[in-house]
């Protein structure tokens, strides 16, 4: 099918004192105590690549004994839980760790745009008196969470980066947000983003820049910038972001953390504010330290929505299944034939290094066919601007003032878009998931890189243009972010997908491998890139702030 039409229009194209864990009735009369040095021991021994399997000296402690020191760089969801279950670790206490790190660094990152602190500081004291009664309702109770600010926060301010909704409270939770705090997670704020979820920079004019904390030169990515830099910098121990185009995936890569997309319909959109509304490429995505941690956190927010209309009736399995199994004799196809020539040099060197580490661990490498690649861009490009435009019409009458000029011009060239075009576009799409749904009968998961480069800085996306492989090119080669090339077409299609981090370059900014798998198996996603977490070196690596 051609999309002719299509084209013409869609190309434009620390280490920290802690207290003792009290029982709610002694906590008035209770001195902190002094902390011992070395006492932190179980929260540094990690094993050797420092994943969620972290191994602890733990002789000689018994459940309500406390533990000293707290590496919140080093820290993972899965330690903290456990550690808050034995009451080892209080979520009063971690939290206020939080706080103060947030108070610290987010004047040099700016990741949060609202701070929920006093909230935060009562949902913790409540979470701690539970506990300590012996109702503890899993893995997320008493863990600080950030939530990207386009998701509807009841009493909380809620901008989708916008000044639209500069001084907006909604008095509703998305539907996200509830399941978590029904696990008792502790929301700590909103995180900056790309104005109403719309690029692939967080360079907000608004609400500001958010820097990438390992080199703040640079861009975090987008749109969900903030909640990326806020899990790589220990801001927070996991994020809840937006995907419409790789808006998860992709500021993961640029920020060296795991970055989680569902198959489309997984997890509900209901509450969703950002630029389309929810509409045909959007997700919710999680951003965590591993691939542990983020099944941990889809296990909360996955199932069905009534709220959601489309949202997924499928069983929600348990994500941790298969974590650890080994992946010998599964089978991997790369995606070939689609914008190679835009993968930087060290980009391409990372990502055939993985492929390796893959095979080494006993893969199967197979060969695929995607007839109609070529289209995924202008599908993408056609179907989101449409969708922009028809969720931002109204603020476009009355509030135009309060829009950037450029996506002020992008929406009114959106106007432009003949409905036919939309039409061919939609049934592009249909085209192309069939033909991803054929390829992964062959094969078990697809690897792309998730980014073609590593975060450029912030005057290279300002100026929009970067040198790549001794050649200058346009940071919006089709009308698309180059950043989001490998992660657009699983919008498109709604594959589940997933960034790891898989190397570094030589200025040190991480880079990303992209993991993509059939409709609803993520189990199967998250188990080969746990796989591959676990045999790389990349997972003890953190960002010096």
């Amino acid at each position: 099918m051609a999309l002719d039409t299509a084209v013409s229009h869609g190309r434009s194209c620390a280490k920290t004192q802690r207290r003792v864990w009290l029982q709610p009735e002694r906590r008035r009369n209770h001195n902190r105590a002094q902390t011992a040095p070395g006492a932190g021991a179980f929260f540094k021994a990690a094993d050797r690549h420092g994943s969620d399997r972290c191994r602890a000296d733990l002789e000689g402690r018994e459940a309500g004994k406390k533990v000293n020191s707290i590496d919140l760089e080093a820290l993972t969801l899965s330690e903290a839980a456990r550690e808050i279950r034995a009451k080892r670790l209080s979520p009063v206490e971690l939290t206020d760790l939080y706080l103060e790190r947030i108070k610290k660094l987010n004047p040099v990152l700016n990741a949060y745009m609202t701070l929920t602190e006093e909230q935060a500081r009562k949902d913790a004291k409540a979470a701690e008196k539970e506990i300590a009664r012996g109702k503890y309702r899993g893995p997320l109770h008493g863990i600080p969470v950030s939530i990207k600010d386009n998701l509807a926060t009841r009493g909380v301010r809620t901008t989708a980066g916008s000044k639209v909704l500069a001084d907006w409270i909604p008095d509703h939770d998305a539907t996200v947000v509830a399941r978590l705090k029904a696990a008792g997670a502790i929301m700590l704020g909103k995180t900056n983003m790309h104005e109403w979820a719309s690029g692939g920079t967080t360079i907000n004019p608004y609400f500001g820049t958010t820097h990438n904390p390992w080199n703040v030169a640079c861009i975090p990515g987008g749109s969900s910038g903030g909640s990326a830099a806020a899990v790589a910098a220990s801001l927070c121990l996991v994020s809840i972001g937006t995907d419409n185009a790789g808006s998860v995936r992709n500021p993961a890569s640029y920020c060296g953390t795991v970055g989680l997309k569902a198959t489309y319909g997984r997890v509900s959109r209901f509450g969703n504010v950002g630029g389309t509304g929810g509409f045909s490429s959007d997700h919710f995505g999680i951003f965590t330290k591993t691939i542990g941690d983020c099944a941990t956190v889809l296990k909360t927010i996955a199932g069905h929505d009534p709220r959601d209309p489309l949202s997924s009736e499928a069983p929600v399995p348990n994500y941790h299944r298969d974590l650890g199994k080994p992946v010998k004799g599964l089978r991997f196809a790369v995606l070939r034939g689609y914008c190679e020539e835009l993968i930087s040099r060290e980009v391409k060197v990372a990502f055939d290094d993985s492929v390796r580490a893959l095979r080494a661990l006993g893969m199967k490498q197979a060969e695929i066919s995607i007839p109609h690649i070529d289209l995924i861009q202008p599908v993408q490009t056609v179907t989101s601007r449409v969708e922009n435009i028809v969720h931002l019409m109204p603020h476009l009458k009355t509030r135009s003032s309060d829009i950037s000029r450029p996506l002020l011009l992008r929406l009114i060239g959106s106007l432009m878009i003949p409905a036919s075009t939309y039409i061919n576009a939609q049934r592009a799409r249909r085209i192309l998931c069939d033909e991803f749904d054929q390829a992964l009968q062959k094969v078990d998961v697809i690897l792309s890189p998730t980014t073609p480069i590593s975060a450029p800085t912030i005057e290279e996306s300002q100026q929009g243009f970067i040198e790549l492989n001794g050649k200058k090119l346009s940071l919006q080669p089709a009308g698309i972010s180059l950043g989001t090339t490998f992660t657009v077409p699983f919008n498109v299609t709604g594959l589940p997908a997933v960034s790891v981090p898989c190397g570094f370059t030589t200025r040190g900014l991480p880079m990303g491998l992209q993991i993509v798998g059939n409709n609803f198996d993520e189990c199967r996603v998250l188990q080969v890139a746990h796989a591959y977490e676990q045999s790389a070196k990349w997972l003890a690596r953190r960002p010096s702030l």
